[in-house]
């Protein structure tokens, strides 16, 4: 073999290696399907299925403990007047109240977070006038709440937010104390994503608007989640996420102390969710609408059930990485683990379709080692 030709074979070799490389990449990189195996159920019953709120502005959350915690409506209104604790088993619960506080008898709470130790943080606005409807329509003051672990008030605290023009809708207190209030202002069908932050005394510090261009609303006049409408802010890696259930608006992540650092397009264009956690660097949310599959079998067809789309994400690419499904349309995400899900919705093998605490696990994706279950 002539010196051309080896230097023509090891070329046509490296490219080939190349070649193959790349296709091993793209191949990794396409998004499975991955079913959702129901592992354990517990029916809501007694006054805890009444307390417990699903689909509002705020969703449900969980602690390291896997203790649920969900938003819980003022009877016969639209405020929010509690945050409900309960475990997986659903044998008791803790409420945390806010209308043993003075002048939030009538208020509402609009955002809650946990900290570090468990205790738990409430945003609670006065409500100065409700529609007919029940609905909030004029406010007050603005109080960040502290409980601790019992539902006893440790701490109230007046935050001194700029009204004008912004509709606060989430918070997340900072490393500092002081307290970073997200929220939103509309024009036609743009969304203004604003931050204010808070200094720890509660005192006014400034003010930023993230999209100073605006975003689109929405994919119509309306929308299955208010989460598409009105921004969360999540702590998770050290930073802070500040995004809307839509992926047509940037996730815009801040520093510890409150300064934007970067934004992430998520892909595809407008996927409207709500239930958002951080996992690492990935993000998995509730898909909404849910899509009608024809091709479904056996109950689900018969029962004509919607599925249930669950997208994971990378925050490195913003890419679609997986997608969890399962067939009920009904349920809400409260927790996700990089294992296992806890999902509250309603029974439909039940009698009475009662609302039921679902622990769920990912099958085996076919795109992972085949020895190794969930992602």
């Amino acid at each position: 073999m002539g010196p051309s030709l080896v230097v023509t074979f090891v070329a046509m070799r490296n490219s080939c290696a190349v070649i193959l490389i790349a296709w091993l990449l793209a191949a990794a990189s396409v998004a499975a399907d991955i079913q959702l195996t129901i592992t354990k159920k517990t029916p809501l019953t007694g006054e805890l299925e009444n307390l417990v709120t699903f689909g509002l502005l705020k969703e449900m959350t969980c602690d390291t403990h896997g203790n649920i915690f969900s938003p819980s409506n003022r009877k016969y209104g639209n405020a929010i007047n509690a945050i409900v604790r309960f475990p997986p088993d659903a044998n008791s619960y803790t409420t945390f109240t806010i209308d043993s506080n003075d002048g939030l008898d009538g208020g509402t709470i609009t955002d809650f977070d946990l900290e570090p130790n468990d205790e738990l943080l409430v945003l609670a606005r006065q409500v100065l006038k409700y529609s007919d409807l029940e609905v909030p329509i004029e406010f007050g003051k603005s109080f960040l709440i502290r409980f601790d672990q019992s539902g006893k008030v440790l701490s109230r605290r007046e935050l001194n937010l700029d009204i004008n023009n912004f509709s606060p809708t989430g918070m997340a207190v900072l490393q500092s104390g002081e307290v970073l209030v997200v929220g939103r202002h509309l024009e036609r069908d743009r969304t203004f994503l604003i931050v204010e932050l808070l200094r720890s005394d509660g005192t006014f510090k400034t003010r930023f608007t993230l999209n100073p261009d605006g975003t689109k609303t929405s994919k119509g006049k309306t929308a299955s989640s208010p989460r598409v409408f009105f921004p969360t802010a999540i702590k998770a890696n050290g930073m802070i996420y500040v995004l809307r259930g839509t992926t047509t608006e940037p996730i815009y992540v801040l520093s510890g102390t409150g300064q934007l650092q970067k934004s992430i397009q998520l892909k595809p264009n407008d996927v409207e969710f709500d239930s958002a956690k951080i996992l690492g660097n990935e993000l998995i949310v509730s898909e909404r609408p849910s899509t009608i599959i024809g091709a479904a079998t056996g109950t689900e067809a018969r029962a004509g059930r919607l599925r249930k789309e669950l997208p994971i994400f990378s925050l490195a690419t913003g890419e679609l990485v997986d997608r969890y499904l399962w067939f009920n349309e009904t349920a809400g995400l409260a927790c996700a683990t990089t294992h296992s899900l806890t999902l509250i919705g309603q029974d439909a093998s039940a009698k009475g379709l009662n609302w039921t605490v679902f622990e769920a696990a990912p099958a085996r994706s076919s795109k992972n080692d085949p020895s190794a279950s969930g992602r």
